[in-house]
Order: C-alpha cells, then sequence, then structure tokens
C-alpha cells in the first residue's frame, strides 16, 4: 500500500504537537514585587563578621551616582554598596517605535524589576573587622564618569586600617572590568575570599516557551550548565571550578560573572529572602587571599552586562576573554544548522539591507543545495501519480485481501522503481530547517525590531494585522490565535496547492485530515514570527512551482489543474 500519506500526515501532526503545546500551555507569568535591596543571612556570599563587631553603616544607604556612558551602554554606578544597577543598552529600544525608550537593562531597587551586579570580600567567621555590604557608602577617589576610554575607583575606608578600593572600567561593548584592592594599613594579617553575585527580582516574562533555556547558566572546566529557575526555587546548585563563567541567560540579553584569579571558585545559583520577597542569586567566591601589614589584596573580576549580539559575543570567547561564552546563546536542538543558517543570514543582510529580503534569498539557496535530492523525492511522486489509475484498480479487485494486495503493490513499485516513502523527504528535510530557522528568528538579537516592507516592522515577532480585523482597519486586537495575516493565508494557500499535487490518499479520513489540514496550520502558526511565515509561504511556493515543472518534464498530469476542471463541472 501506498504509506507516503501516512508518514507525511505523522510529520506534520508532530510539529502541530509541538507547536501546539506551546498555545494551549503558555508559560506561568511572574507577578510583580514590591523591592528591598537588603540581602539576607541566607544568601552565601554573605560577610560573616564575629557577632557583636557593629557594621559601619546605617540601615539604609543613600549615595550619589557615578555616570555610565559609552557607544553601547549608558547608566551609573551606585554608589550605596558600589552597585552597577542601571544599565540601558543604548542600540535596542524597547519597540519598533522610533521615539520609544531604550531598553532599560539593568534596574535599581526603586524600579519594578531590580537587576544588579555587586563585588566584595567575605570574611571567615571570627574576623574583628567591618567589611564593606550592600548598605555601604563609598566615595569616587578618582574619574567622573566611567566610559570605553576613562575608568573610575571608588574607595571606602572602614576605620581600622583597611582601604578598599574598586577600579571599574569598560571596553567598547558590554563588557565590565571590576578589580578590587585592598590595603592593609592594620597590624594584623588578613585573610578574606573575593566574591561577585548578580541578583534579580522576578523571572522575565514572554519566556520562549520552553523551545530555548533562559535562566542561569555557566561554562565551568569545559562544562555548560543550564538550570531552570523553579530548580533553584526548591534547591540550591553548587559547582566548583577553576575557569569559566556564570550568569543569568534571557531572550535577548544576558549577564555573567568571570575572574582572572587563579585558583578553584565555588559556584551557587539560588533564591534567596529579602523580607518577604523572593530573589535570585547568581554568584561565586573564590579562593582565600592572605597578606600580612603592610600589604595587598588584589581580585580581578569581569562582569558582561548587554545583549546577545553574535559576533561580540564569537570576539569575547575567540579572544579566550571569556572561554566559549558564544554558549551564552542557545541556538536550540538544531544548533548546527541555526549557527551556519544566521550567518548565511547575516551575510545576505549585508547585500540587500533587509532582514527579509534575506530570508527570501536563503529560501532560495536551500531550494538549490536540497534540489538534487528533491528532485528525485519529486519524480518518484510524479511516477506514483502515473501508476494511480493501476493502484485504483488492485483496489478494485483485491481491496478485501490485505495481504494479496499489499503484495500486487509491491510487485507494482518493483516493476516501476517506485519508492513511495521518498514522496516524505521534501517534508522531512525541511523539518530541522525549519525549527533552525525558527529559533534564528525567535533567539538572535539581530532579528529583533528587523522590519520587511509595509506594515511589517518586526520580523521576530507575529504579524500585527489579521483578517478578523479586516487587516487593521478595525480598531480592534483579536486574540493571539486568531492573528491570521496575509502571509498566514498566502502559506495556508500554498499548503493546500500542495496536498492537491500529491497522490490522494485512499483513506477516507487521511483525505478529510489532509483537506483541512492547511487551515488548521494557518492558526497554528499565528503566533509564529512573521519571518518564519513568510519563509513557508515563500518556500511553498517555489515548491510548487519546482513540482509543477518536474511533472511536466515526467509527462504528468497535474491533478491541480484537474481538480479544478472537475469542480468546474460540477458546478456547471
Amino acid at each position: 500500500m501506498n504509506d507516503a500519506p501516512r508518514y507525511l500526515f505523522a510529520m506534520v501532526l508532530a510539529m502541530v504537537v509541538l507547536f501546539g503545546w506551546q498555545i494551549i500551555f503558555p508559560p506561568k507569568s511572574s507577578n510583580t514585587l514590591e523591592v528591598s535591596s537588603a540581602l539576607d543571612e541566607n544568601v552565601p556570599i554573605q560577610n560573616y563578621q564575629k557577632e557583636g563587631v557593629a557594621p559601619n553603616t546605617s540601615v539604609e544607604c543613600y549615595g550619589d551616582r557615578v555616570p555610565i556612558n559609552s557607544d553601547r551602554v549608558i547608566g551609573s554606578i551606585n554608589l550605596c554598596g558600589a552597585k552597577i544597577d542601571e544599565i540601558y543598552l543604548k542600540n535596542f529600544r524597547t519597540s519598533t517605535k522610533d521615539n520609544s525608550d531604550f531598553v532599560k537593562f539593568f534596574q535599581s531597587n526603586q524600579d519594578e524589576n531590580p537587576y544588579w551586579t555587586e563585588s566584595g570580600w567575605i570574611a571567615p567567621r571570627g574576623a574583628e573587622f567591618n567589611l564593606p555590604d550592600s548598605n555601604t557608602l563609598w566615595s569616587v577617589e578618582s574619574g567622573q564618569s566611567l566610559t570605553q576610554y576613562d575608568s573610575v575607583t571608588l574607595v571606602w575606608d572602614n576605620g581600622i586600617g583597611l582601604i578598599f578600593r574598586q577600579i571599574i572600567s569598560l571596553d567598547e561593548n558590554y563588557l565590565f572590568s571590576i578589580n578590587q584592592e585592598i590595603t592593609n594599613n592594620s597590624i594584623s594579617s588578613i585573610t578574606l575570599y573575593p566574591y561577585q553575585q548578580l541578583s534579580r527580582k522576578n523571572i522575565p516574562q514572554g519566556q520562549t516557551l520552553g523551545l530555548l533555556h533562559e535562566g542561569p547558566t555557566g561554562w565551568f572546566d569545559d562544562k555548560l550548565e543550564e538550570v531552570d529557575y523553579d530548580d533553584i526555587e526548591d534547591e540550591v546548585y553548587r559547582k566548583e571550578f577553576v575557569s569559566g563563567w556564570l550568569g543569568i541567560r534571557d531572550k535577548y540579553w544576558a549577564s555573567a560573572l568571570s575572574s582572572n584569579d587563579t585558583g578553584r571558585k565555588q559556584a551557587n545559583f539560588k533564591v534567596s529572602k529579602s523580607g518577604d520577597e523572593d530573589y535570585y542569586r547568581v554568584g561565586f567566591t573564590g579562593d582565600a587571599i592572605t597578606t600580612s601589614p603592610g600589604g595587598k589584596l588584589a581580585s580581578n573580576g569581569m562582569v558582561f552586562i548587554g545583549a546577545k549580539e553574535v559576533n561580540i559575543i564569537e570576539k569575547y570567547a575567540e579572544d579566550k576573554i571569556l572561554p566559549r561564552f558564544d554558549l551564552i546563546i542557545d541556538w536550540g536542538w538544531f544548533y548546527f544548522l541555526a549557527k551556519p543558517l544566521f550567518y548565511v543570514l547575516d551575510f545576505l543582510f549585508s547585500f540587500s539591507g533587509n532582514f527579509g529580503v534575506a530570508i527570501l534569498l536563503l529560501t532560495v539557496l536551500i531550494k538549490i543545495v536540497f534540489f538534487p535530492v528533491v528532485n528525485r523525492s519529486y519524480v518518484q511522486m510524479a511516477k506514483m501519480r502515473k501508476v494511480q489509475p493501476e493502484i485504483t484498480k488492485l483496489r478494485e479487485v483485491y481491496g478485501d485481501d490485505r495481504q494479496r494486495m499489499a503484495q500486487e503493490m509491491q510487485s507494482l513499485y518493483k516493476k516501476e522503481e517506485l519508492k513511495p516513502l521518498s514522496g516524505c523527504l521534501p517534508v522531512l528535510i525541511q523539518i530541522p530547517v525549519f525549527f533552525a530557522l525558527y529559533n534564528v528568528l525567535l533567539v538572535t538579537i539581530e532579528m529583533r525590531h528587523a522590519p520587511f516592507f509595509w506594515w511589517i516592522r518586526d520580523l521576530s515577532a507575529p504579524d500585527p494585522i489579521s483578517l478578523f480585523n479586516g487587516f487593521g482597519l478595525i480598531n480592534w486586537e483579536p486574540p493571539q490565535f486568531f492573528m491570521i495575516g496575509i502571509f498566514h493565508l498566502l502559506f495556508g494557500f500554498t499548503f493546500f496547492l500542495q496536498t492537491k499535487l500529491n497522490p490522494t490518499p485512499a483513506d477516507p479520513i487521511q483525505k478529510t485530515l489532509f483537506t483541512w489540514m492547511p487551515v488548521f496550520m494557518i492558526f497554528i502558526a499565528a503566533s509564529f514570527p512573521v519571518g518564519l511565515v513568510i519563509y513557508w509561504a515563500w518556500n511553498g511556493l517555489l515548491s510548487i512551482l519546482q513540482q509543477i515543472y518536474i511533472m511536466k518534464r515526467q509527462g504528468t498530469e497535474i491533478a491541480l489543474f484537474t481538480n479544478i476542471n472537475k469542480n468546474s463541472d460540477k458546478n456547471e
């Protein structure tokens, strides 16, 4: 029997299940919580001071800010705690409107979603001196603002002989260097542990529905670790390492910590309490460092705070500044296809100046690459169409005898040199390419707010107009499931034409499913990035032209035209 339609249907159904699940069961959004900046006693990175030694700061700290201004970021350093807690990304805006605000990535504890980084020192239990904490008010020793050309130095004196400094610099992109120094003017030796930490409240909304990882991530001694937010709500994740980095991966943005210090480090991912609020903490402590009176302690750390721009990320990885930092971008299951696809798209964009046009050109290139394989498959499908009358006769004669029917079908296939399952090859090849391109559109910052033509101003987002609101003429936004735009209709139409070009399934249930599958897929694709829908519609059109050309060369009647003629006859 001809099993090709069954396998074809199974492949399409698998795609429907994978993407339909995201629509039916969307991820939970986090609630907005009130803010608190204090770290609690459960935070693993803490100041272990001797009981009874009073801290040198008040409960609350109000300090000035040191401005940050470079080609890519603006923001400020909070002198209260020496925290970097305000970062705007100058090359990215909150919407496609020209006058929209810059994306605010790091936020202070006065904002809705606090997110910051801090560095410091931990003292062993029993230490009889104060260390700076999140409420310590630092002073500016040198530098008026932090730029890619000028560093700043912050200083704090604990009053008993220890002078703490943080020398902060910024490269031309997103990498901050934080060099910590302690001058020991006391009469005793000191031993301390350096630390770095990222803290955020609230899981970012609009996560990628489980297809790509978002959350705590780290590269520890040649091994990538990806941890989900809900995992660390139940149990602290700990990892010992020598070299690598750790951070928090968002869809388009990322933050990461690293250190140039030698020796082992202890990483931890956890959720901790600050009052009644939960905070997600990602950080590490280094090995103990000791210095005698008159000596110095030093620790050299780095913090990446910015957009996951592929070329910048790759440069940090290639230069060994942050080893294997390219893995901060999750390319998905088909990473071996997604990454090359992005580079080809980026190359085509450099010529066309439009990522939408680049997608159209990429589709043509994919067709050319797979043409020999797909061509043989379409030839087989054309041959199957030619022997369809003989298959119909066999069903009429042996319809009740399944075993004899199978034998006669195998004989016919052997005689005509037919391979029915090869008809599934075009779909089979397209599935990994489809998923890879989906991930490229979903995760790469370069695709965010990338326009096409007309009303398409963001290829990474769903189509903004719909059939159900008169393509934008009616002032009403339908539910996402009904956001069926022009390219969705084109995609559905090409899908429908392709089903008419293929041999008609004998089974009436399969025939009905294939008839309604284009309609069903249109609604499934409503939540897809419009760039992907454009690819699918354009790929469908090219496939139809390719299949018609091959069928003509094989002398096969084009079923599409036959079906249209039959429908016309019925209407007469």
